[in-house]
């Protein structure tokens, strides 16, 4: 794990930051490695191995990515897992909220079949997204349907029992925090796989941390939580209880801190971490070496052991209020993908 003795940095504004030595490996369980605008993937890959990322869980859409699991697959085996001194790879698959409207029976079968691939760890990213985004002038999908969509995805993460990462966003000026109710109703109803249920780039208060946590969910703290008016996420990150936590960068968004505005990447996830175990250990006086290994051994034990793919077994059941939850009616559509018979198109040796 022993990062190279010549450092990473990034430059922003003649300001050169250094990556800190990590106290721990880490694990940037949530990348988007299709998604750099700027920078060779190949490139940030050996950065960040230099800078001490030893796991690295990038995202597989199908809708967003426009391409098949077995190309995304094939790109990886062909050309990045032959590389030499890069963190190991593994990849999630799931359809975001924005591609919730062309959520089809094709593409859900498309979700189910990348389980088939040894190097995919799961089901994400998934979830709930009510934010207007101006930026990229995209509206969000009706609630509805973004429900739908969320629901059949995860009801394949509990039977097959793996782990997923969800995608919960809605408007600042929510006081309800509608997305993660919503989110919160489904998981009640559907279930939380035994095998782990993260909320990806978590940007929310202690009570809603604690409220998933309550229901087994994993919280992964990102970039915008060292932003300097995120105070209340990082409270929430000293609250949670070291068997729940991870790291990510969603790179290549949100880079931390005192980089803020630079493209993200997986080796900056070594400032964010640093930022907020520090923190903590301000605030709670916790040992910062237990922190960092806690956040490790979540990673691994998430995404690194073999899953038993069953349908029935190894499953957390949390009962619902009734059919909507809180005072909503959802429609769970139950349709998920039967094992392969024959030859699967991932039926080689990944070494």
């Amino acid at each position: 794990m022993m990062p190279n003795a010549e450092r990473v940095t990034f430059t922003k504004k003649k300001k050169t930051v250094a990556c800190p030595v990590p106290l721990a490996p880490l694990a940037d369980t949530h990348a988007h490695l299709l998604s750099f605008w700027g920078k060779d993937v190949p490139e940030t890959l050996v950065r960040a191995k230099a800078a001490g990322v030893d796991l690295l869980v990038t995202m597989f859409d199908p809708i967003a990515d426009k391409r098949s699991v077995t190309d995304y697959s094939d790109w990886l085996v062909r050309e990045i897992l032959p590389m030499r001194d890069i963190p190991q790879i593994k990849y999630l698959a799931g359809v975001h909220p924005y591609g919730a409207p062309d959520y089809t029976d094709d593409i859900h079968a498309q979700v189910v079949a990348a389980l088939d691939d040894p190097l995919c760890a799961g089901i994400g990213e998934i979830g709930l997204d009510y934010h207007m985004d101006y930026d990229d002038d995209v509206a969000p999908a009706p609630h509805d349907v973004q429900i739908d969509c969320m629901a059949r995805q995860l009801e394949v993460a509990v039977h097959r029992n793996v782990p997923v990462e969800l995608h919960l966003r809605h408007e600042d000026s929510d006081g309800e925090r509608t997305s993660h109710m919503d989110a919160y109703n489904v998981l009640r109803e559907v279930g939380v796989p035994q095998a782990g249920c993260v909320l990806h780039c978590f940007g929310e208060d202690r009570a809603t941390m604690e409220r998933f946590v309550g229901l087994g969910c994993y919280i992964a703290y990102g970039g915008a939580a060292t932003f300097k008016r995120n105070d209340d996420v990082r409270e929430a990150f000293a609250a949670t209880p070291l068997d729940r936590i991870l790291f990510e960068t969603d790179c290549p968004y949100m880079a931390p801190e005192p980089i803020r505005g630079l493209e993200c990447e997986p080796a900056m996830i070594s400032i964010t971490a640093n930022m907020l175990v520090n923190d903590r250990v301000d605030r709670t006086g916790e040992n910062a070496e237990a922190i960092a290994q806690a956040a490790w051994e979540n990673a691994c034990k998430l995404f690194q052991k073999k899953f038993l793919r069953s349908w029935w077994r190894s499953v957390i059941l949390i009962p619902a209020r009734g059919r909507g939850g809180i005072g909503r009616r959802v429609r769970f559509r139950s349709v998920w993908g039967q094992p392969h018979e024959g030859s699967s198109p991932f039926a080689r040796t990944i070494k």
